[in-house]
């Protein structure tokens, strides 16, 4: 009993979190992330794979950098993010910050 409750309460927290990463990814996509940041691959911009290892385990720096409170981990960012952050991630509500931020370190 106790094994089949343990794996519904991982279940639905997977599921959950599978959700917020889905919402990261429609609010990547529809904010033009996706213009400049692939998958795997760094071109103009750090890809998401990128990302998600330069900020494992470091989920508040890379809401900071997105806030514009502080300086990105990656390498130093063009004044097209500074444009980006302070016109599109600063304006996110919190619960979006936090979809964005599930998606970006899911990589």
């Amino acid at each position: 009993m106790r094994v089949g409750l343990f794996f519904t309460i991982l279940l639905l927290i997977s599921n959950s979190y599978d959700g917020k990463a889905q919402s990261g990814e429609a609010l990547f996509k529809s904010k033009g992330c996706a213009g400049c940041h692939s998958k795997g691959f760094d071109t103009f911009a750090p890809s998401l794979k990128t990302i998600s290892k330069s900020y494992f385990n470091r989920r508040g720096d890379l809401k900071n950098f997105l806030l514009g409170n502080s300086p990105g981990l990656i390498y130093k960012e063009p004044q097209t993010m500074k444009n980006i952050i302070n016109n599109i991630t600063k304006k996110l509500s919190h619960s979006e910050l936090e979809a964005l931020t599930d998606y970006l370190l899911a990589h």
